[in-house]
């Protein structure tokens, strides 16, 4: 079995230079994603591009820095649709922690894989929203809100995942850094290559 073991070796210069651009690109999008879901121009099925983008970047990001980012995704989530403070933050952190966990240890970083996990991450926040905002309150046409609001805006999330995808797959290959990461067959495949 081949275990991956992140190497830490000091940044240089321009490597960091390059990890900061690609943050504020990554925050930067973040923004506009904002301000299109408050703008509200496409009405029932105004996408949450903001899930798909936690997921993605989680899948190219260390566990740490994934949760951070999904935790502001989520915060901007709540802002946008008037949620509590907190409660997109707090499903879409546990999926991004899972989504960078699985691609360390797990899986490839692919479109279908990233399709499955964003799928996931939808399903979580939109049925939370159903439970926590309509069934629990037993609001008046629960079963309408559904079917014109939740459910419509979960589809279009889901058809405009691949584009987060393709826009963070692109920053990560222009500015991300190469992980040291070494792969070893076993621990005593490690201790040859360090005794070489």
């Amino acid at each position: 079995m081949k275990y991956r073991i992140p190497v830490k070796d000091e940044l240089s210069r321009a490597e960091r230079r390059r990890r900061i651009i690609k943050w504020l690109l990554l925050i930067l999008t973040l923004i506009m994603l904002y301000v299109i879901m408050r703008a509200g121009i496409f009405d029932a099925w105004q996408p949450v591009f903001i899930i798909p983008l936690a997921v993605a970047a989680a899948m190219h990001e260390s566990e740490l820095s994934s949760c951070v980012f999904a935790l502001f995704c989520g915060y901007f989530i709540d802002i946008a649709s008037d949620f509590v403070f907190g409660f997109s933050a707090v499903w879409l952190m546990g999926v991004s922690l899972l989504a960078s966990l699985f691609v360390r240890n797990l899986i490839r970083v692919n479109m279908f894989n990233f399709c499955v996990l964003s799928l996931i991450a939808i399903l979580i926040e939109f049925s939370m929203d159903y439970l926590f905002n309509v069934f629990i309150w037993n609001v008046p046409g629960g079963s309408v809100i559904l079917t014109a609001s939740i459910i419509p805006t979960a589809v279009s999330t889901f058809i405009v995942s691949p584009l987060m995808y393709l826009w963070v797959g692109f920053i990560e290959e222009r500015l991300g850094s190469q992980e040291n990461i070494e792969y070893y067959e076993n621990s005593d495949d490690k201790e040859q290559s360090e005794q070489n």
